[in-house]
């Protein structure tokens, strides 16, 4: 995946979310040339991962044209031959930002709203959160209302029968024109900047992200910008509502245990030069991914690869 979803739970906006993730995909795209591989060997197989908050609009008309502008891009700087290179393919998530503490069983209709933006905007899967969310991990019952949100919307609504139906709206035109050349803007600003990554170095990213957090969250604090349950329409009593209760202390013990009996099973001295090489890799600029497989293979953990890597980049 080529992931916007954690810029928007961060509080990037429509706008920033679908620039800096078009913006990593080139990236990605340009450091795979570098690397000597053709654009039509990878191209065609990378996904996209859109954030769904509760902007209706604005969240159909990212989805359209984030997919104009990559292919846009995709064909003016690499010049596929394949046709399939210049798809976005994308999953979507609906908002972890938007549910609420308060009032919890709004976020059930939340959860809706934001599953209908996604499939009218396109998603080719999806992922529907629970009401509970804001509060711990998922029950059966929160989980099975959040799958069951997706099967009522595929199955009984008829939306999923239609591609792009909001197409030749004037509004809907309107707004993706819109949000297209905004996007297209900060992709400039990061462009001046070398790319993404000298981007993501610089903080030009993160600081832009949360200027918007904090704009968004002034908002809601002034009342401009109506959360139900919070800011308006608040319960005079809060209800009670059942919560998964997970016994860390045991998790963890548990875990610790699985650990230990991977380390005390494997082939140490495999593990061992495994780990050196992801070292090294990341020393030399070398194939971090494929040290880090070849790592997972030897059976060392997620812990062990990211301190390999820590040695070098902290």
């Amino acid at each position: 995946f080529i992931a916007g979803a954690e810029e928007t739970e961060a509080g990037a906006d429509a706008v920033l979310e679908m620039a800096f993730t078009i913006a990593d995909g080139i990236q990605y795209c340009q450091t795979g040339l570098d690397a000597g591989l053709k654009i039509d060997q990878f191209a065609p197989r990378l996904s996209f991962f859109w954030g769904i908050s509760m902007n209706f609009y604005m969240e159909i008309a990212k989805m359209r044209a984030a997919r104009r502008l990559w292919a846009t891009l995709v064909n003016e700087r690499f010049k596929p031959k394949n046709k399939r290179s210049m798809m976005l393919r994308t999953h979507s998530q609906t908002s972890g930002w938007s549910l609420t503490e308060q009032d919890p069983y709004n976020n059930i209709i939340r959860t809706t709203i934001e599953a209908m933006a996604a499939v009218f905007g396109g998603t080719q899967s999806l992922h529907t959160n629970s009401f509970d969310e804001a509060l711990g991990l998922p029950t059966p019952f929160s989980a099975r209302i959040a799958r069951n949100t997706q099967i009522v919307i595929q199955e009984e609504s008829g939306i999923c029968k239609v591609a792009d139906p909001w197409a030749g709206s004037y509004m809907m035109e309107s707004l993706t024109d819109e949000i297209l050349a905004k996007a297209l803007k900060v992709i400039h600003d990061v462009d001046e900047l070398g790319g993404m990554a000298k981007a993501v170095a610089s903080g030009m990213p993160k600081l832009r992200i949360e200027e918007s957090a904090a704009k968004k969250q002034a908002r809601i604090d002034a009342g401009k910008e109506i959360i139900v349950g919070v800011n308006k329409y608040r319960l005079e009593k809060e209800e009670r509502i059942d919560i998964l209760q997970i016994d860390n202390a045991k998790v963890r013990e548990s875990q610790i245990a699985k650990l230990k009996q991977i380390k005390e099973t494997r082939d140490k001295d495999r593990a061992r030069r495994a780990l050196e090489s992801v070292t090294e890799a990341a020393k030399t600029g070398g194939n971090l991914l494929e040290s880090a497989i070849e790592a997972s293979s030897a059976r060392c953990t997620v812990g062990e690869i990211s301190y390999a890597m820590e040695k070098v980049f902290s």
